[in-house]
C-alpha cells in the first residue's frame, strides 16, 4: 500500500504544472464611454477598435469586461484602477501622465496604435466661419468640443479661442449648432460624417475641408494593472500591432463600418 502512495505520488509530481492547478486567465476591465464613437468605439464593444483589441485579447487568453461611464469619468476610473484600460486614447502629454502606452525607449510605438483618425472642423450652414488649417476666421462664438475630451480642447486653447465643452455627445453640439449657440464644433471625421446623414442634420451642417487635428490613438492601460501585467500587456499591444493589418481583422473591420455607419 506505502509502495502504490509513492508511486501515485512521483508520478503527480511529474505531470506538468498545469495540470496540477488550473490556470485562471487574466481579466481585463475597460471603461467606454456612454455613447458611440463610430466607428471606432461603442457602448457593446462593438466598434472597430473594439475588434481589434477582442481580437488580440483572444488570442492571450484574456477576458474583456466593459462598463460605461462620461468620458471625463472614464478617464478617472483608469487612472485611479477602478478601471483598467480605455480603448481608444490619444498620446498626449496630459494623458501619457495618467496612463500606461505602448513606448520603446520612451518613444511611443505608432505601429501599436489601435485606430487612427481626423478631427475636423463642422460649420452651421451660411455661418462666415472658416478654419484655413492653422487659425479660425470671422469666429465670434465658442467652438464645440464634447465634454471630457482633451486633445481637441488642449489645441483649441492652444490657439486662444472660446471654447464651450459642455455638450456630452457630438450630436447634442450639433442640436447646438442648430439652434444658434455655436457657428462651427469639433468633432471625429467619421462620426460626424455619419452625423451629417441624419434627418435632423442634413444640408444643415457641413464640414470643413482642412482637418483640424490628425491623430493614432491607442489602448491605454491604468498604471497599476500596468504593474501588475506588464508582460501580459506588452503582449497585448504586440498583438494589436500584429493584427490591425492582418486579412482576417480587415475583413471583419469592413463590415463593421459598413454596419455602423450605414444611413
Amino acid at each position: 500500500m506505502h509502495r502504490r502512495r509513492l508511486s501515485a505520488l512521483v508520478f503527480a509530481l511529474a505531470l506538468p504544472f498545469p495540470l496540477l492547478a488550473p490556470s485562471y486567465a487574466a481579466t481585463l476591465r475597460l471603461c467606454t464611454m456612454e455613447s458611440p464613437v463610430l466607428p471606432y468605439i461603442t457602448p457593446q464593444g462593438q466598434g472597430t477598435a473594439d475588434l481589434l483589441i477582442r481580437m488580440a485579447a483572444q488570442e492571450l487568453d484574456i477576458t474583456l469586461i466593459y462598463q460605461t461611464a462620461p468620458l471625463a469619468r472614464c478617464r478617472e476610473q483608469v487612472r485611479s484602477g477602478i478601471a483598467d484600460a480605455f480603448p481608444a486614447a490619444p498620446y498626449i502629454p496630459t494623458l501619457a501622465a495618467e496612463f500606461r502606452y505602448p513606448l520603446q525607449r520612451g518613444e511611443i510605438q505608432t505601429s501599436h496604435a489601435v485606430v487612427s483618425g481626423r478631427t475636423m472642423v463642422f460649420r452651421r450652414v451660411g455661418s462666415s466661419v472658416d478654419w484655413d488649417g492653422t487659425h479660425f476666421i470671422r469666429l465670434n462664438t465658442p467652438v464645440l468640443t464634447p465634454f471630457g475630451t482633451v486633445m481637441p480642447r488642449e489645441k483649441l486653447q492652444s490657439l486662444n479661442v472660446p471654447i464651450d465643452a459642455n455638450g456630452r455627445t457630438m450630436a447634442a453640439n450639433f442640436q447646438k449648432m442648430l439652434a444658434g449657440r455655436a457657428d462651427v464644433a469639433v468633432a471625429l471625421e467619421t462620426h460626424g460624417a455619419q452625423l451629417l446623414m441624419q434627418h435632423q442634420f442634413a444640408g444643415k451642417i457641413e464640414m470643413l475641408p482642412a482637418p483640424f487635428l490628425d491623430e493614432n490613438y491607442y489602448l491605454a492601460i491604468s498604471p497599476a494593472y500596468y504593474d501588475s501585467h506588464a508582460q501580459l500587456v506588452e503582449k497585448l499591444w504586440d498583438a494589436i500591432s500584429r493584427l490591425r493589418y492582418s486579412p482576417a481583422y480587415l475583413a471583419q473591420q469592413r463590415k463593421i463600418v459598413d454596419d455602423l455607419l450605414k444611413p
